[in-house]
């Protein structure tokens, strides 16, 4: 069993509030690698606004934008 079964399983035994807010805690200190610059041709205009590439942010485990 891998370590992330391991703490899947654990946040599913916790009550789902609880596990969202200690799975935020850890993604605030996951060690993640910095993302590459963005390819210039990927470049668009939406609404007139510039954008550096067509690639939103959508509604997920982050909801409040905290890690």
């Amino acid at each position: 069993m891998a370590l992330t079964d391991l703490g899947a399983g654990l946040l599913r035994a916790l009550d789902p509030e609880t596990a969202h807010g200690l799975a935020i805690r850890a993604l605030r200190f996951a060690p993640l690698p910095a993302p590459p610059a963005d390819d210039p041709v990927l470049a668009t205009n939406l609404a007139g606004l510039s954008l550096s590439n067509p690639v939103g942010l959508a509604a997920g485990l982050d909801k409040n934008g905290e890690a």
